[in-house]
């Protein structure tokens, strides 16, 4: 009984604020500007009013807690979004963690190795943050003995997930280099692509006693043999250091190549600037031949060699080895029109220069 009069007595005084509130205007209510604020409140005097009682109060009011009101909802969703975003980061990070683990153990399989062996690397790579903690995706996976010491190696590429489009894959990632227990070397490079994937063989190709890591991987171009990315690393003294190729955009040392439809059906030259020599062979035409002057070269319709190097091998050559790079080469029809391919033989003299020794022209199948 004594709790129910108790909040009687506060209802009736609660309802005497209201009353005063909404009526006190007609006495001693005097109407002030809220600072920082496009409204009125209400500020008492135990005079008269200075002016006449605003009837716009309490609309103002009203608009003050419609804005508050707006003001809280808007800054609810903006954290509930963040969280959402949040939240949904988290699972697809969880979700790539998942699939390198499972990445890993299927190249574990196909190198033959058992599930111990497989784990021991997994467990490494994430001992090192490779993955970051899902930011980055398994791409690529090597494990044997690269440099022939008797201790396997491990070479693991990843890509950036948090990229836009298929432009970002080059230079998002990187290639994780574990030699013989040591600390692992992390290649990057703004031009190589990191998505497709990894092809990757040792050996001493330029014969001075140690080991060189060939590998290369294809970018997001179309025709003939799409865009493709190489790359030399000399692993010497615990270190390792990247070596030049010789390529078609090194002025006098270009490696580019001219192709130009002959005359007769069928029939293509093929030039080559730095070794100063044209070779003949046989493609299909996509357009008939011109009906020319056979001295004339000037304006024949023709093509070029374009991609870069690809398909990189370790051959024998000359008592050695020697690096062996092909070059797509297209006619007249454009790009996805192949008409063969250039072949280079890289060779290195003893301080470490690298130069064109033989090329050829294959057919482009």
């Amino acid at each position: 009984m004594r709790q129910a009069w108790k909040r009687c007595c506060e209802a009736a005084v609660l309802l005497g604020c209201l009353i005063l509130l909404v009526g006190y205007g007609k006495g001693g209510a005097k109407v002030v500007p809220l600072i920082g604020a496009d409204i009125r409140v209400a500020s008492f005097s135990g005079g008269r009013n200075d002016r006449p009682w605003n009837r716009n109060r309490q609309y103002g009011i009203y608009i003050m807690a419609v804005k508050v009101n707006k003001e809280e909802k808007a800054a609810v969703a903006e954290v509930n979004a963040a969280v959402e975003q949040r939240q949904y980061e988290e699972q697809i990070r969880k979700e790539v963690m998942q699939e390198n683990e499972e990445r890993l153990y299927e190249a574990a399989d196909r190198m033959e190795l058992n599930e111990t062996e497989a784990a021991a690397y997994y467990q490494t790579l994430c001992r090192d943050d490779v993955f970051q903690n899902g930011v980055m995706r398994l791409t690529g996976l090597a494990i044997y003995d690269i440099d022939q010491n008797g201790q396997k190696d491990m070479a693991a590429m990843v890509e950036d997930t948090t990229r836009n489009d298929l432009s970002g894959i080059y230079g998002t990632g990187r290639i994780y280099f574990y030699m013989n227990g040591e600390e692992p070397y992390c290649f990057t490079d703004e031009d190589f692509p990191f998505h497709y994937g990894l092809d990757l063989f040792s050996a001493d190709i330029d014969n001075d006693g140690n080991t060189e890591l060939v590998f290369e991987a294809r970018g997001t171009g179309n025709g003939g043999s799409g865009d493709w990315y190489c790359r030399i690393l000399k692993y010497k003294d615990h270190t390792m250091t990247k070596m030049e190729l010789p390529t078609e955009y090194e002025g006098e040392t270009e490696l580019n190549v001219q192709v130009t439809q002959e005359m007769q059906k069928d029939t293509y030259s093929a030039y080559c600037p730095y070794f100063d020599e044209t070779i003949v062979f046989h493609a299909q035409n996509v357009f008939e031949p011109y009906e020319q002057d056979a001295s004339e070269t000037h304006g024949r319709r023709g093509g070029a060699n374009c991609r870069g190097f690809y398909d990189l091998k370790c051959v024998e050559y000359e008592g050695g080895l020697a690096l062996e790079v092909s070059e797509y080469l297209y006619g007249e029809g454009g790009i996805v029109h192949g008409v063969g391919i250039a072949k280079f033989i890289i060779v290195w003299d003893e301080d470490g220069n690298s130069r064109a020794d033989k090329w050829w022209v294959e057919p482009w199948e």
